[in-house]
């Protein structure tokens, strides 16, 4: 196993195109981190959570954005990397109770697109993990959902870190199961599926669906005629 300044030079050397630059690209873009943010970073005990944690305490120590950071949860696997985890089982209520203005949630892509995929098959909505949204007062934020899985392995087979649980057994539902193994089964004929069920939440045309939700209402297109 390396060292944590071997895993964090991994990340933005090694690991430079695939993960730092798209973990990067989603803050610039999304506007996730900014001056003055006080943002509690959530660590589920597995390599995918570590991963983004430790790249959010790189960009801490050499962003120009100034903002304070801490890491709440589970630290099972914490020591390896590094980090300092306040335990807890509610990083949410911890987050508020503490000051905290915002959340980062370990989301990567691929949780992004097999939670699009289970909603739409088994919950009958399009619903999307966004890369932020407010939930009573507090800021959710997902700096890592441009990341892929298999590059996330892909660094914790370089680093040694295999023993490292590669998702927290929370997020191993029943649909999110099935809707990972479609997925699989489908990509090989079609090379763009995955970035497809992503882009089909983004430049969503209200013209051609149904009805949506506005404010906590119902709108149908029929509201139109």
């Amino acid at each position: 196993m390396n060292t944590p300044e071997q895993i964090e030079n991994s990340i933005v050397k090694k690991y430079k195109k695939t993960i730092w630059h798209r973990f990067i690209k989603a803050g610039r873009e999304y506007s996730l981190v900014n001056d003055g943010d006080r943002i509690a970073v959530a660590v589920c005990g597995d390599i995918r959570s570590l991963l983004l944690a430790k790249c959010y305490e790189r960009l801490h120590k050499y962003s120009e954005t100034r903002f304070d950071i801490a890491f709440v949860g589970d630290s099972t696997g914490a020591p390896a990397f590094g980090l300092d985890v306040t335990e807890t089982d509610d990083p949410e209520g911890f987050a508020r109770d503490n000051g905290f203005n915002k959340l980062a949630l370990p989301d990567c892509f691929d949780d992004c697109t097999e939670h699009i995929l289970s909603t739409q098959l088994y919950e009958g909505r399009l619903e999307a993990l966004p890369p932020c949204e407010v939930c009573e007062g507090l800021t959710l934020i997902r700096a890592g959902m441009l990341i892929r899985r298999e590059d996330i392995a892909a660094f914790a087979r370089y680093n040694a870190l295999e023993d490292i649980a590669p998702v927290s057994a929370a997020a191993q539902t029943a649909p999110i199961l099935k809707a990972r193994a479609l997925i699989a089964e489908l990509a090989p004929d079609n090379k763009n599926l995955e970035i497809n069920i992503l882009r089909s939440c983004e430049e969503v045309n209200l013209e051609t669906v149904l009805s949506y939700v506005k404010d906590g209402e119902i709108k149908s297109v029929l509201d139109d005629f």
